[in-house]
């Protein structure tokens, strides 16, 4: 996606994150168990350390290249949304990177921009 605008690459990260923290149920964190908190908590400082490390970047393109690589090899071994297994905790965790950093739209801020 190097060929895409800057502005453009980070609007459609941007909707990705927001239809990530649908997909993991980030709406209703607020119930959720506070170990279960910490775990997203644990795994957030965990893609934080990757990505600083990795020399890259914690804005919208990078969290959502990350996040979209943790989902594809996921699939690929037969994982589905749903429950708190790792991947779903680790998504989870990339999300509230991206709600903490500012840096997550809503959706239709970012349908929006895009038209």
């Amino acid at each position: 996606m190097n060929w895409l605008a800057p502005r453009r690459r980070r609007l459609i990260a941007q909707r990705e994150l927001s239809s990530l923290a649908a997909l993991v149920g980030m709406e209703t964190r607020s119930q959720w168990a506070p170990g279960l908190l910490a775990e997203v908590d644990q795994h957030a400082a965990a893609v934080r350390d990757i990505l600083i490390l990795g020399d890259h970047g914690l804005g919208p393109v990078e969290l959502a290249d990350y996040a979209r690589g943790v989902e594809d090899v996921a699939r690929d071994r037969g994982w589905r949304p749903g429950g708190h297994d790792w991947v779903t905790l680790r998504l989870a965790g990339v999300c509230l990177l991206a709600m903490t950093d500012g840096v997550m739209a809503s959706i239709s801020d970012g349908d929006a921009a895009l038209s």
